[in-house]
């Protein structure tokens, strides 16, 4: 494979070439963003393993699924989010199965466990896979505002690049983007 004559080609540029037959684009992206993706999911896992299996299933699935990629951001943004709400989807996974776990030890050890920490801790789950299923329902340009912003850490100016839009618009989008997370997260609790 010849990676020299890809070297300037966009990413966008990339994933035509790839509709268009051209397999080798698909590995042109993946050396451009293993190690980007890897590093984004070892800061969730804090296990090399975990986090080379969750880059090789993120990468499987975006490429499985890169001709729904619209091209309204940059393809990276769009990787991004895919492996940002795939990591959070594993890691309430994981999440549940260690609570359980947590739970036979105790009844095994004979302890009893601190019954306030344990609900305190339920509750924090609860919560957070309230929070979840109301981002499920938010249109995705608004969560994908918001991972950005508050998951990946973007300045309003970057938004500003990314989306193409005044530092005002961005930050409305932001506020209004909050105001629906916060709406639908107080409506479920009602």
């Amino acid at each position: 494979m010849k990676t020299k004559a890809f070297v300037g080609t966009s990413d966008e540029q990339l994933i035509q070439d790839y509709l268009k037959g051209n397999n080798n684009s698909l590995g042109i992206l993946y050396s451009r963003y293993y190690s980007k993706v890897y590093q984004k999911c070892l800061s969730f896992t804090k296990n090399a393993d975990d986090a080379f299996d969750l880059t090789q299933d993120i990468l499987m699935k975006a490429f499985s699924k890169v001709s729904t990629f619209k091209g309204n951001s940059k393809f990276s943004t769009w990787l991004y989010a895919i492996a940002h709400n795939y990591c959070i989807t594993s890691a309430s996974k994981v999440k549940n199965y260690h609570f359980e776990d947590f739970s036979m030890e105790q009844n095994i050890m004979d302890e009893s466990p601190d019954m306030s920490e344990l609900e305190q801790r339920k509750e924090y789950e609860e919560k957070e896979l309230k929070l979840q299923d109301v981002l499920a329902e938010v249109p995705e340009l608004d969560r994908n505002l918001l991972n950005l912003k508050y998951n990946l850490n973007y300045s309003v100016k970057d938004l500003q690049s990314e989306y193409k839009l005044s530092a005002s618009a961005v930050k409305m989008r932001l506020m209004r983007a909050r105001q629906k997370v916060e709406q639908g997260f107080y409506q479920t609790a009602i």
